[in-house]
């Protein structure tokens, strides 16, 4: 059942409660004056009773004209009240015709009195008068008598009938009360249940727990909204997923993305053949490696090899195994050089160099001795034997000079003067060394692997 159902039907037993009350207030009310009317009108004869007494008194004392006129006029008033007995019940009528009947007889009585009137009374209980005398005191009496069992029964309805009014209304209230609080109890009950389901469910929701659902246990006003709260932690369920999903397809989009950023940006500074930077990636890590030499008055230089005779290899043994020998070539100057160092690869089958940071000549040439010693070795490819030599010129930083494209023309120039001497030599400028070193010529064995 539905709250604002039950709070109706609260309000409706209240509401017919207090009507009741109302109603037996008012009853009673009635009741009263019902019962206070009737006492009034009893009243009113008693006293109408007691003046016929006197009256019937003062008859029978002064036996005058004047005295049956008063008494008679008394008489005929108590009559007029008999007659009229509205406040009476049925069950009173037995008192009153008593009352009618005593009142004709005192009639009676009254005439027999007035025609004795002028006569001498005669004395004693025995005489006419003494005889008409207990008559009337005998009436009276019964009169009276009559009056007081009307009164009491009277009082008597009157206490019965609030009485079972008052019993009545009490069994009615008593079980609308129950009734009243059964129903206040299961609407609390059910208020409560529901009420704490809903919390429950609502710090669930704030502790990020969207898969649990509120059970719905009664149907009411609550219900309807844990229903719509069911539907909207569901939807944001199903929402977060979407979300979870659409931020694991972005994050996967986006690690594509960099991946394959970053295979376009190894793609666009490295040579395809060899891996080595290429040329225009190489002149910018010159310009880098320039920079930071100027700032901290570093001493660097600049290797150009040249593979002597390879375009003899490519026409004779051709492209494939001229590009074994090139990655071959790449490789052993990778192994060769420091992390430091910078390798590129300009074209064709000349290559660059960047040593940084060197602490003098010595070191320049004990490098390059060992690229030469690491280059110099056989090249095997699918049973195909290839001897290379190779010719480097070398530039000083800053030397020879300080700007890139100055650097390696030096030493391009000095790999040219290195190609007049048998294979495997280097260069330097003609300030830096006054000399050309011919290592194939003069340390042949001390170059052999």
């Amino acid at each position: 059942m539905m709250i604002t159902t039950r709070l109706k039907s609260m309000l409706v037993l209240s509401l017919c409660l207090t009507t009741l009350i109302i109603i037996v207030f008012a009853g009673l009310k009635f009741l009263q004056q019902q019962s206070l009317d009737k006492l009034t009108y009893i009243t009113e004869l008693d006293e109408s009773v007691e003046v016929l007494r006197s009256r019937l008194w003062v008859l029978q004392e002064f036996r005058d004209s004047d005295a049956l006129m008063q008494t008679e006029a008394t008489l005929l008033q108590l009559k007029k009240q008999l007659t009229i007995a509205e406040p009476m019940q049925p069950s009173n009528n037995i008192y009153v015709l008593n009352l009618r009947r005593m009142v004709n007889n005192l009639s009676s009585l009254l005439a027999i009195a007035s025609a004795d009137i002028v006569s001498q009374p005669h004395q004693g209980i025995t005489s006419a008068n003494g005889m008409l005398t207990a008559r009337f005191n005998i009436t009276i009496q019964t009169m009276s008598e009559e009056l007081t069992k009307l009164q009491r029964q009277v009082l008597d309805q009157s206490a019965k009938q609030q009485a079972f009014i008052l019993l009545i209304a009490v069994i009615v209230l008593l079980i609308g009360s129950v009734v009243l609080v059964l129903l206040t109890i299961s609407t609390l009950n059910s208020f409560n249940q529901s009420l704490q389901g809903l919390t429950a469910g609502i710090v669930r929701l704030t502790q990020g727990d969207l898969g649990n659902e509120i059970k719905i246990n009664s149907k009411n006003e609550l219900a309807t909204v844990i229903q719509q709260f069911n539907t909207m932690s569901k939807r944001l369920f199903e929402t977060t997923v979407k979300k979870d999903a659409l931020q694991q397809e972005v994050y996967e989009q986006t690690k594509q993305l960099t991946l394959q950023t970053e295979r376009l940006k190894y793609v666009a500074e490295h040579d395809d053949l060899t891996g080595l930077y290429s040329r225009s990636a190489f002149e910018r890590q010159i310009d880098t490696a320039l920079a930071r030499c100027q700032r901290t008055h570093s001493l660097a230089a600049m290797l150009f090899i040249d593979l002597d005779k390879f375009k003899q290899v490519n026409d004779t043994l051709g492209h494939d195994v001229g590009d074994r020998v090139l990655v071959t070539v790449a490789n052993r100057l990778q192994h060769t050089l420091r992390s430091s160092d910078i390798c590129g690869r300009l074209g064709g089958d000349e290559f660059v160099v960047w040593l940084e940071p060197i602490n003098g000549i010595d070191e320049i040439q004990m490098v390059t001795e060992k690229i030469i010693d690491h280059l110099s070795p056989t090249i095997l490819y699918e049973e195909t034997e290839v001897n290379l030599t190779v010719s480097i010129g070398i530039a000083v930083y800053p030397n020879d000079d300080i700007g890139r494209l100055r650097l390696i023309r030096v030493a391009d120039e000095n790999m040219y003067s290195a190609k007049k001497v048998a294979g495997n030599s280097f260069c330097f400028s003609q300030f830096v060394s006054k000399k050309l070193i011919n290592l194939h010529l003069e340390s042949s064995d001390r170059l052999q692997p």
